[in-house]
């Protein structure tokens, strides 16, 4: 009898092991079954490896999405991203078939191609955080140049001297080709609108300048004219070229500035009056 009831409270010893062995393990097996079955059933999802002068915008572009698709695809809590980040396409993202030429192509080329004879719906995108400088028609991505911006470190410009690059929505105000070449502003020149009037409100919030100032600010603006340079606020804020040896870090003034040959293959297509959108 006693050797039965042994036997007996072995093998309940033995399945309770078992059973207490399998809770133990069935945790894992969920989370090896779960990490079997991809985040989005069907076709294999499609990565991009982040080069230098992207943006989510100009992904977008060249993989014919929204900047809001990529962002939840990839879960990110801002728009800033970095060389050799990994992001991965939202479903349904191709490649545009021009995407790839329009980088080793002149813009006049890409315009010929395109059959867009006229400027009038070119408009400009600058990127700090990409270091890129794009050209677009009615909003559709053209082509992309490398940029640099201010010493004065990232974030908005908030007064004259601080030589950090303005951030909102400008025009181009003027262009000037420089010649000779200026050893700062190289060979082409093409003034922005800034302040406008968002700076100007900024600006009268926090008496940097008084009334006046701030009307004459609104009335150049509203004209599509020259806003006043010499406040507070500062001015002198364009685009222009410079020696590429320059190249690899924020260098200049404020300014956004490219290689000589970037800023002269789009300078007689960008008319005065062409919109300029600066994002950080």
């Amino acid at each position: 009898m006693l050797h039965r009831s042994t036997s007996k409270l072995l093998l309940l010893l033995f399945i309770l092991g078992l059973s207490v062995f399998a809770l133990h393990l069935s945790p894992s097996l969920a989370q090896d079954r779960n990490a079997q079955v991809p985040a989005h059933r069907g076709s294999a999802r499609q990565s991009y490896s982040v080069r230098k002068g992207d943006s989510l915008f100009l992904i977008a572009e060249k993989y014919q999405t929204t900047v809001k698709k990529l962002v939840a695809a990839n879960n990110l809590k801002s728009d800033l991203i970095i060389p050799g980040q990994a992001l991965v396409l939202p479903s349904g993202a191709t490649l545009r078939n021009d995407a790839a030429t329009n980088s080793n192509s002149s813009l006049t080329a890409i315009l010929r191609q395109k059959g867009i004879t006229s400027s009038r719906d070119l408009s400009i995108l600058v990127v700090k955080s990409a270091h890129s400088l794009s050209i677009l028609n009615k909003g559709v991505w053209l082509k992309t140049y490398h940029a640099e911006f201010g010493d004065g470190g990232s974030g908005d410009k908030e007064i004259a001297g601080d030589h950090k690059t303005p951030e909102g929505t400008f025009y181009v105000s003027q262009k000037s080709v420089l010649t000779p070449e200026d050893e700062y502003l190289g060979t082409r020149w093409l003034r922005l609108s800034y302040p406008n009037i968002e700076d100007a409100e900024r600006g009268l919030g926090q008496k940097l300048i008084d009334r006046a100032t701030y009307q004459q600010i609104v009335a150049a603006i509203q004209k599509g004219a020259i806003p006043p340079q010499y406040t507070k606020l500062g001015g002198g804020i364009g685009i222009h070229g410079a020696d590429k040896s320059a190249f690899g870090t924020n260098w200049t003034w404020g300014c956004i500035g490219l290689r000589n040959q970037d800023v002269e293959e789009f300078y007689d297509l960008i008319p005065v009056g062409t919109k300029v959108v600066i994002r950080k």
